[in-house]
């Protein structure tokens, strides 16, 4: 029996990506399916399609706005009854929102604090030019709001932002995919202890690898606030910062406050530390990445430290905390230079001349943002289709150049797909192809766990490691994996149990993203770094 492959192009037929990704899962269990795909017809889609062999001659002249739909089954029959199956599906009402198993929908906002009169808070998740008029209508009935939309129009958010700040109200994001508030996850958010420290952060993944690393040394989060990345640019004038300083600083229950930010406007990150240096008396870490230096008047210095490193702002928070256990309790988190440097050495030794260079695959931005700053003081420039300098923007962001660090979260990755967090298939084919390549030394990558994220991103990502493993073993090499899982035990994945998947096939983990990049960086070089470099990085990002 000989399978069959078929496709079908549904014109004008639009469903959000996530409900495909569960449509196509649903689709692989019909009988006599071996492989099945419906998406919308992006180019990173179509790729997809091309590398499954699913990609048939008439899918091919699908345009990005059509729906397409491949099948490979047992035989001609099972195919076209599979096709057929799904055309089924595809007119039934949309799955995957939720909806379907709630026993009460509303459909407007009036309904909706009928239903909920005392709600007090708004999730927004729509096309980003809805935002506005939505969110400015809960703002006026005194909902604070937390925006996961992104694509918003910067003027809106500012409007928004501006209302709210007079009103005495929230407004989280948007593009803002994590907040932690009284102890509930929101978004992409990990299942963190409650504790004493209150964070505002800029920058999601950012927001998630402190409040994790927190948790793996004994301290807690008090209230995780996502106030999206555009709020510290002058057009926004970082409003909600101000607005979630101010609220952490009445905390009773916050006794350390940690901001979070990429590289903002100069200006408003000004006004933010002029606002900690007059109006806020705790302990303050600020995790300001990108080359940009802050001062702090030296009468204040005790109180207000400054960092580049998400790993180096836990452990100065740590030090604030608990100042006399910190040096023990660091331990959990932390590797010394001079282990970094043995781990290292341990690896590279076993590596072809030719293989020299790193590729790093994140699905986090502000963890891929922090590697570009890392690599480029230990290698130098770095390619990425998002870097710090537009010389080495890669020509094409599905090809790596030299050494490459990738964002898998934007928008030409994700456009018509879930988020890498959600759907990893298109790391999976990433890491293969890099695997092709013998000039390649390490591969890094991170795995978010938490609410929101793969129900077991180690997993889904074996069977792609092994065959990339089997590609540079069949090619008389090593292909050297070192992965950082941003995580904890009471998440739903499981931090131990996905370290454990990973170390089973070879993987080794790290506890934080900074120390994975400089072991990368010192693999790749074969430890040829100069010294007082690495001291004053492993500083600057660890915190030692």
């Amino acid at each position: 029996m000989t399978p069959a492959i078929k496709g079908v192009i549904k014109k004008g037929l639009y469903r959000d990506s996530l409900q495909l990704m569960k449509l196509s899962e649903e689709a692989k269990n019909i009988p006599g399916v071996l492989n099945a795909a419906i998406l919308m017809a992006t180019e990173i889609n179509m790729e997809i399609l091309r590398q499954q062999g699913l990609l048939t001659p008439e899918l091919d002249k699908a345009s990005p706005d059509d729906l397409v739909v491949a099948v490979k089954a047992e035989d001609e029959e099972k195919a076209e009854e599979a096709i057929a199956k799904i055309e089924e599906m595809l007119l039934k009402t949309p799955t995957g929102t939720g909806l379907e198993d709630m026993e009460d929908v509303v459909y407007s906002i009036d309904s909706a604090l009928q239903y909920m009169p005392d709600a007090n808070l708004a999730l927004i998740s729509i096309p980003g030019e809805y935002v506005k008029d939505v969110g400015m209508e809960l703002l006026r009935r005194g909902v604070h709001l937390h925006i996961f939309s992104d694509h918003v129009p910067l003027e809106d958010e500012a409007e928004l932002k501006r209302f709210a700040y007079e009103n005495g109200l929230l407004v989280l994001g948007p593009a803002a995919g994590t907040s932690i508030i009284n102890g509930k996850a929101i978004a992409f958010a990990n299942a963190v202890k409650r504790g004493e420290v209150g964070i505002v952060a800029a920058a999601g993944t950012g927001l998630q690898e402190v409040s994790v690393l927190l948790d793996r040394v004994g301290l807690g989060t008090s209230q995780g606030l996502g106030i999206g990345g555009n709020d510290v640019k002058e057009k926004v004038g970082g409003l909600m910062a101000l607005t979630c300083i101010r609220v952490l600083q009445q905390d009773e229950n916050t006794k350390v406050i940690v901001f979070i930010s990429k590289p903002g406007d100069r200006r408003v990150m000004t006004k933010i530390l002029k606002t900690v240096e007059h109006e806020v008396d705790k302990p303050f870490i600020a995790c300001i990445q990108g080359t940009a230096r802050y001062k702090i008047p030296p009468k204040l210095r005790r109180r207000i430290k400054i960092v580049k490193g998400l790993h180096a702002a836990a452990s100065e928070t740590l030090r604030a905390v608990k100042p006399k256990e910190s040096k023990q309790m660091l331990k959990n988190i932390t590797k010394t230079p001079a282990e970094l440097l043995k781990t290292a050495r341990s690896i590279y030794i076993k590596l072809t001349p030719r293989q020299k260079y790193v590729r790093a695959l994140y699905t986090g931005g502000t963890l891929m943002y922090e590697s570009l700053l890392i690599y480029k003081q230990l290698l130098g420039g770095v390619y990425s289709n998002a870097p710090l300098d537009e010389k080495h923007r890669l020509q094409d962001p599905h090809r790596s150049y030299k050494h490459t660090a990738i964002d898998l979260g934007a928008e030409e990755f994700t456009r018509g797909r879930p988020h890498p967090m959600i759907d990893p298939t298109v790391r999976g084919f990433r890491l293969v192809n890099e695997a092709k390549d013998p000039e390649v030394a390490v591969v890094v990558m991170d795995f978010m766990l938490g609410y929101g994220a793969h129900k077991d991103p180690a997993g889904a990502m074996l069977s792609p490691i092994r065959e990339a493993k089997a590609i540079a073993s069949a090619d008389g090499r090593e292909l050297v994996i070192l992965a950082h899982v941003c995580g904890t035990r009471n998440d739903p994945q499981n931090l131990q149990e996905q370290e454990n998947k990973l170390r089973n096939e070879g993987v080794y983990t790290f506890p934080s993203n900074s120390l994975a990049v400089i072991t990368s960086a010192l693999i790749a070089s074969r430890g040829r770094v100069n010294r007082r470099k690495l001291q004053q990085v492993y500083r600057e990002y660890v915190g030692g």
